[in-house]
């Protein structure tokens, strides 16, 4: 029997970075390739939440992540915090899409996704 399609209409994803000049690109360019595998269609946001960094975390992240996202320069010094401040912030870029319509998900920032993890997160939304 086949399973009825996502009710999600936008994706949002948080990255809690600090000091990964180094890995960010890579992380944010596996997410678009991830999104194109998928055949997602409507909105994705990624928020990245710059961490006290002493690097060019953030404006490697800027160049990345482009018209597609937001890039958060903040001193919390804390990942959990970082990943709220995040989370919140997309919660507000999408602020019109009821709450069981966004999928909010971290992705830590030195992670190449795999082509399917969009998919793979979608199809996990489906109601049973």
């Amino acid at each position: 029997m086949p399973r009825a399609p996502s009710k999600i209409r936008a994706v949002g994803i948080v990255i809690a970075a600090r000091d990964q000049s180094d890995t960010i690109a890579k992380s944010i360019l596996s997410i678009f390739a991830a999104n194109r595998y998928s055949g997602w269609r409507n909105s994705l946001w990624i928020v990245v939440v710059a961490d006290a960094c002493t690097d060019a975390t953030a404006k490697v992240a800027r160049d990345a992540v482009g018209a597609f996202g937001e890039v958060l320069e903040v001193t919390a010094r804390s990942l959990r915090t970082a990943h709220q401040i995040g989370a919140r912030s997309a919660a507000e870029h999408f602020r019109d899409i009821p709450r069981h319509a966004l999928l909010l998900a971290s992705v830590d920032a030195g992670t190449e996704l795999r082509c399917d993890w969009i998919s793979t997160k979608l199809q996990s939304s489906r109601p049973v």
